[in-house]
């Protein structure tokens, strides 16, 4: 019914090579131990450089391994030109990016520039004395009326966002924790600093940025400061600083850019990416966040439905139609495993992990996968608050404990949104640690990795398996094209328990069918049926209905 449109999208949209990328994402930290110290390096990424050639991976995305006291797992930045020791060196980061080279895959980095660590030298300076040529590189204010922080803007992390320097009688600001001091991005001269920075790494050979809670580099001031609450994104005048940051650092070279860009609304999505757009794309949240409580609180979970997942899907989809380019994820080192999240406990396993893999990895973007997704990994179990090494849930837990929580509720309700449940070690085999190393990790590994582990991936009925058929499907099948620039239409819509869409181009329509439920279900699909091209099950011949967590790729009949 919308041929014409549908052809004109296909035939006149610029193309760029990450559009048929394949990301992965990887937590350095927790990936893989070459030299056996609990810590996992960059010697021991080179190491499995093979294992994601095998998969099918494209560009490696690498979280922080700048130099850092780790506050919070290196996004606590001291030196931007170097690596921390507990990674490895910089000739073992060059090293990384030659090998990647030589294996046809790019490498991106974490680009953290809304603070840095109260430990680089540009802080150390600049909280010296007031009048400090690099002084107001960072955010400082006088103590307010009654003496106290200069208004009630509340961290992310928990608490204020002020931090008192008796030095100089005044406070610095931080968005996230105290040892994150916010860069002033009013100052021309930070900038410029920064955009250096990037066109260092760059000539480096780094092939684009993952870029850090980007939409808090504009602070307002104003009346609203005197209100109690988290500190905002997004404000008014950010997109001053996001054009000059790309036009400075970004369009010069073929990047790259997926933004962490909390606060952006869909209204706002197709200028913030695409080909006029500050970045190449970005991750929104709406879709991964559906159970996050009120004020950000992960210990009183909000509940969901199927139909809230398909309408945050489906609303960025069909801007992508038009304009600008998705960042198609379901996990990171921010979120709890999909897995847990999205499916019930007793229908965990590789049918429902190929089910959720199918529904994000044929939208209309660039998909991206989190290490030890391809596995099935999934949440953790957290024996105390011990037991947690991030900040965030260490936070939440407190906060529980002071709404009235018992300690075991208030692990629980935690544990379920966790981001440890993401940093847990790589699951590799089933030896001591998960093969991850011979020395006690840094943190706990999954008690399931005896049969959750990557041994198994030749298993032609494994998940691993699975996700390469995903992958042969938008690079090398006769599908490949549909499957990346086709245009996204919602099908049953309406249905509490399935979800389907069709991806279209003016040569073929591709369907995609899935159950969501741990129970059989009934769906009356409006198209014909021409072929089925990839099934985590048997799907019966008149896919009229599903059997627990199902799916189907079709191919329609024109």
């Amino acid at each position: 019914m919308a041929q014409q449109p549908i052809a004109e999208a296909f035939t006149t949209t610029k193309r760029s090579w990450w559009e048929k990328s394949i990301v992965y994402q990887i937590y350095p930290k927790s990936f893989y131990d070459s030299n056996q110290d609990g810590i996992g390096d960059l010697q021991g990424v080179i190491q499995k450089l093979d294992y994601l050639q095998e998969i099918g991976i494209d560009v490696i995305w690498l979280s922080p391994v700048y130099t850092s006291p780790m506050d919070d797992n290196g996004y606590d930045i001291s030196d931007y030109q170097g690596i921390a020791e507990e990674f490895g060196t910089m000739e073992d980061m060059e090293q990384l990016i030659a090998e990647a080279d030589r294996r046809g895959m790019k490498l991106i980095m974490d680009l953290v520039v809304n603070h840095t660590s109260d430990e680089h030298p540009w802080f150390a300076e600049s909280r010296t004395n007031k009048l400090h040529p690099q002084r107001d590189w960072y955010i400082w204010k006088d103590r307010n009326e009654n003496g106290g922080p200069p208004n009630q803007w509340q961290s992310v992390f928990g608490g204020s966002c002020w931090e008192y320097e008796p030095v100089t009688d005044q406070y610095y600001m931080h968005t996230f924790s105290k040892k994150q001091p916010d860069l002033n991005w009013e100052n021309p001269q930070l900038r410029q600093a920064v955009y250096d920075m990037i066109h260092w790494w760059i000539e480096k050979g780094i092939a684009g940025f993952r870029v850090d809670a980007i939409t808090f580099i504009k602070k307002v001031f104003d009346a609203a400061g005197h209100e109690v609450g988290v500190v905002k994104a997004n404000q008014k005048g950010v997109q001053t600083f996001l054009t000059e940051l790309s036009n400075q650092s970004f369009r010069p070279y073929d990047l790259l850019t997926v933004a962490e860009a909390p606060g952006v609304t869909l209204e706002q999505l197709s200028s913030y990416v695409g080909e006029d757009g500050y970045f190449s794309m970005l991750f929104e949240f709406d879709h991964v966040d559906l159970d996050l409580g009120k004020d950000g609180l992960w210990f009183k979970p909000k509940k969901w439905e199927l139909s809230d997942f398909k309408k945050a899907i489906s609303n960025s989809q069909k801007i992508f139609n038009r304009q600008g380019w998705g960042a198609l994820y379901l996990e990171n080192h921010d979120q709890p495993r999909s897995l847990s999240k999205f499916i019930e406990p007793d229908g965990i396993g590789p049918v429902s992990a190929k089910m959720l893999a199918t529904v994000y990895f044929l939208l209309k973007g660039t998909p991206f996968i989190y290490q030890g997704q391809e596995l099935g990994m999934t949440n953790t179990a957290f024996a105390s608050v011990e037991s947690f090494n991030d900040l965030a849930s260490i936070d939440q837990y407190h906060s529980a404990l002071k709404e009235g929580f018992s300690e075991a509720d208030a692990l629980t309700a935690v544990g379920n949104r966790s981001r440890d449940n993401a940093r847990t070690p790589m699951q590799w085999n089933d030896t001591e640690n998960a093969g991850f190393s011979k020395e006690k990790p840094w943190l706990a590994v999954n008690d399931n990795y005896s049969v959750v582990n990557a041994e198994h991936r030749n298993d032609p009925e494994s998940v691993f398996s699975y996700y390469q058929q995903l992958i042969h499907l938008r690079k090398n099948s006769d599908y490949a094209d549909v499957l990346t620039y086709g245009q996204y239409e919602e099908v049953l819509e309406n249905h509490p328990d399935a979800i389907a869409y069709i991806r279209r181009d003016e040569t073929k329509s591709i369907a995609v069918i899935a159950n969501f439920k741990n129970k059989n279900v009934k769906i009356d699909l409006p198209f014909g049926v021409k072929n089925v091209i990839l099934t985590n099950d048997s799907v019966t011949e008149k896919f009229d209905a599903l059997k627990p967590y199902e799916c189907a790729v079709l191919e329609l009949l024109n």
